[in-house]
């Protein structure tokens, strides 16, 4: 149950460390330590106790949200474990205050699992994501307002989750899509000025300036290019060589629908 993260050079990890920043937003305002959650689950298969995970508002009800890639995906290596296995092969999954592990919730069973996995004829189809009702709540920890609309290409968003020293990072970026794109709707992708492949940064949520949730991280991942532009290997660096970074993610769109909150 692991996902696989890019690695980069030493080098270059040392020298996004040095950018990386923690930044004064407009969603500062929120106690981020009470929202992002650390994962502590168990399987048949074995235990998972990285990533991350947060609450939603929905129905009125609070489900908790996460990537599926802790558990496989059609994209990850390793057997995929299927919705229809989870009762069985899921002991418990919980998400705790990673700095109060006392202070946790229980997930119980997935919410619309027909929105995570269906077969299309012949095909698979596998969401980014996990989405689970509570079987123990708590108080303390903060759900956040999921936002279903359409996300503007360009529109500034924030990443929020843990570097590799436990710190909690608000990392700003932009989404950038394919040409001719307007919005992002199921999958979103996102532009960043550093590298985000700590895995506390797996299953963060993505969210605007007013702190609404409007997806969730997936997986991140970097292009080397030339000064012209054009995609190369960075085994042998060039002159005027240079990193674009970017995360995927899922759109609470994709999670719950175009209208459902």
């Amino acid at each position: 149950m692991k996902i696989l993260f890019l690695t980069i050079t030493a080098s270059l990890l040392i020298a996004l460390g040095a950018t990386a920043q923690r930044i004064e937003d407009p969603v500062s305002h929120i106690d981020w330590k009470k929202v992002v959650l650390a994962n502590n689950a168990e399987f048949n298969a074995g235990k998972l106790d990285w990533g991350s995970g947060f609450l939603i508002r929905f129905n009125n009800d609070t489900i908790a949200i996460t990537a599926r890639d802790f558990t496989g995906t059609t994209y990850t290596r390793g057997e995929m474990l299927l919705v229809k296995d989870f009762a069985r092969e899921m002991k418990y999954w919980n998400m705790y205050i990673p700095d109060q592990p006392s202070q946790y919730v229980a997930l119980d069973t997935l919410v619309m699992p027909e929105r995570i996995e269906r077969k299309v004829s012949i095909l698979m189809f596998s969401a980014n994501y996990l989405s689970f009702s509570l079987k123990h709540k708590n108080p303390n920890i903060i759900p956040l307002e999921p936002d279903t609309r359409k996300i503007p290409n360009r529109d500034t968003v924030f990443i929020v989750g843990y570097d590799r020293d436990h710190n909690l990072r608000i990392v700003e970026g932009f989404v950038e899509l394919v040409p001719n794109e307007k919005y992002a709707e199921l999958e979103i992708r996102i532009r960043t000025n550093v590298y985000l492949g700590d895995p506390g940064f797996a299953g963060a949520p993505i969210v605007d300036r007013q702190g609404k949730a409007i997806g969730l991280t997936n997986r991140s991942y970097y292009l080397y290019k030339n000064k012209k532009g054009r995609i190369i290997s960075d085994k042998k660096p060039v002159e005027g060589g240079y990193y674009e970074f970017f995360v995927n993610g899922t759109t609470m769109r994709s999670v719950l629908g175009k209208g459902d909150k």
